[in-house]
């Protein structure tokens, strides 16, 4: 009886093997992680994409500039109508 419970259960070395692994991994783990303020500054340098424009003025003035260069490039098609 003991052979054919052996046999049926063929995954146990297995089990046994994994949680010895698991077992010493987080004890390595343990001692290797970064400090909070070196994984708070990656995060803040990976969320600073492209260039946003946070002052009204300076946006004003930028939508106004593009305002003048499209009447600029079409005014002489009104002229001439």
């Amino acid at each position: 009886m003991s052979e054919q419970q052996r046999i049926k259960d063929q995954a146990e070395p297995l089990r046994e093997h994994m949680s010895r692994m698991e077992k010493k991994q987080s004890q390595q783990e343990e001692g290797v992680l970064p400090s909070r303020k070196k994984v708070h500054r990656n995060r803040s340098k990976k969320k600073k994409k492209g260039v946003t424009v946070s002052f009204p003025l300076v946006r004003l003035l930028l939508m106004a500039f593009l305002l003048i260069v499209l009447l600029l490039v079409f005014s002489p098609y009104w002229l001439n109508l």
